[in-house]
């Protein structure tokens, strides 16, 4: 992704989030107040007041300087002061960007953020920012460090005339929202959006359209309809009441088929530019949606610690591979020249490292070799769950075994040690967690197999997947649970 850079002028924004005495129907950890410095950029004050019954009143403040590829963040505060229970200013002392200790306990803080769109657009799908026309407030870059998870605040917006507001978090009266998790909630200010609610079994879906796109908020929604009903099928509940998905456009200029996203908590974020075609454009979010939407069951809803992107993004790839061609959004080509290109990539680029290293190291040597590797290992597990099984079971169970013993009810525990523990439930797959998963040994064409039906029409260094000309039963079988034909069978559905 190349870096643009541009500057907005827009109109005058005013936020406020004032503080509430009634807490007899919520209560919260602290309260917040957010203004806008100057009508000529987007640089937000931030006042915040613990409340009286919570234990988070501290000497000590820090900020996160980075998330996913975002860096210096701190760089975006400013002005930081401190004031007693009695609102009176405090000594404090900055140690480094982001960094302040005071000489007392403090009642209450304040701070400036500068929410200046990035000149890096990719990172928009991660980080607050503010435009002319639109914003988009991720409390979790907003705030300090609280020494505690699952902060919880009030928040009540005052926004200009025109502006709206749109998120899943609870209402507490016009404008006013309580949050239970502050640093997993979303807010979308602005205008010109449209709004799509609709159920998936007990979930309240609503789906945010920013910009035009060449299908309908309709289709759109079908979409997710179709993809969420499937995930419901493989683990057999939908982990929240109510999601939230964002669909927004890149600015004019990022080129055409870029798209970056995020799936925090229950809310899903794609910030995506055009397509030519309509039919590329359906493609692309059917792509975007069936990865996104992955991230509310795993990871967001287990308790595990520690960062594991081989699994939770590697293997999300190839599952969300798997839905389209299952949806028959793709055909079985598109899917056997997806696993071509992952083998080329990592036969470039990732094979001298294992795949937890390459996961530990992707925001510093780029992610595309987590997510290719990621998603052929776990073609190669799927296959040799498969194979053993004589197709009664697929990698379906282990996504299914990991999520049911490691979800939000569970005590929290390494993430890497209690996935391999699930994958090593299976025999079937403990060469491939030694060689590729904690190994470095290279995924050659011979760790293909070659009895379901798949061959090389490539070269030793460039590989293209194949059907074989002739299939045996035992082939096809495993083929068909991979989704060999599924188009057929939808086809044959549809008439």
């Amino acid at each position: 992704m190349s870096t643009l850079i541009y500057r907005f002028s827009f109109p005058a924004l005013l936020i406020s989030l004032i503080f509430l005495l009634n807490v007899q129907t919520f209560s919260q950890d602290v309260f917040a107040s957010i203004k806008i410095a100057s009508a000529a950029n987007p640089v937000i004050k931030i006042e915040v007041k613990f409340s009286k019954e919570n234990h988070l009143i501290k000497k000590k403040w820090s900020f996160s300087n980075n998330y996913a590829d975002a860096e210096r963040l701190e760089r975006r505060i400013r002005n930081f002061k401190v004031f007693n229970k009695s609102d009176i200013e405090i000594p404090h002392k900055k140690f480094a960007d982001g960094e302040f200790t005071a000489e007392n306990e403090a009642g209450s803080f304040s701070y400036e953020v500068d929410l200046n769109v990035p000149e890096n657009k990719s990172l928009m799908a991660h980080i607050s920012w503010i435009d002319k026309e639109k914003g988009l407030l991720m409390l979790n870059d907003l705030f300090p460090n609280f020494g505690k998870e699952n902060i919880s605040a009030r928040i009540k917006f005052e926004l200009p005339e025109d502006w709206q507001i749109s998120t899943r978090e609870k209402s507490a009266g016009e404008n006013e929202f309580q949050t239970d998790d502050l640093e997993k909630a979303i807010f979308l200010i602005g205008k010109d959006w449209r709004e799509k609610e609709f159920t998936v079994k007990n979930t309240k879906i609503n789906f945010v359209f920013s910009g035009e796109w060449q299908f309908s908020d309709a289709e759109a929604s079908e979409m997710a309809r179709s993809i969420l009903s499937e995930y419901d099928k493989l683990f057999g509940e939908i982990p929240f009441e109510k999601t939230q998905i964002y669909l927004i456009r890149f600015p004019k200029e990022i080129e055409t088929g870029r798209w970056r996203a995020e799936t925090r908590g229950a809310n899903t974020v794609i910030l995506s530019s055009s397509m030519p075609f309509k039919s590329q454009a359906i493609q692309r979010l059917h792509e975007q949606l069936r990865h996104e939407l992955f991230h509310l069951w795993i990871p967001n809803s287990l308790n595990l610690s520690g960062d594991y992107a081989w699994f939770y993004e590697g293997f999300a790839v190839y599952q969300a591979l798997k839905t389209g061609v299952w949806l028959g959004q793709i055909r079985f080509e598109d899917f056997l020249n997806t696993i071509s290109q992952a083998y080329n990539i990592v036969n470039r680029f990732g094979q001298n490292y294992s795949l937890i290293e390459i996961s530990k190291n992707r925001w510093q040597t780029g992610s595309e070799s987590v997510y290719a590797k990621g998603l052929l290992v776990a073609f190669l597990c799927d296959v040799a769950i498969l194979e053993k099984s004589r197709g009664k079971r697929d990698l379906d169970q282990v996504f299914l075994e990991v999520y049911q013993k490691h979800g939000k009810s569970n005590v929290k525990k390494d993430a890497d040690e209690s996935v391999l523990r699930v994958l090593n439930d299976f025999d079937e797959l403990k060469f491939i967690i030694e060689k590729h998963i904690k190994g470095t040994e290279k995924i050659g064409l011979a760790n293909y197999p070659t009895s379901i039906g798949i061959k090389n029409a490539g070269t030793s260094s460039e590989a293209k997947f194949i059907l074989k000309e002739k299939l045996r039963g035992r082939e096809k079988a495993i083929l068909e649970k991979l989704g060999y034909n599924r188009w057929r069978e939808i086809l044959r559905r549809s008439r």
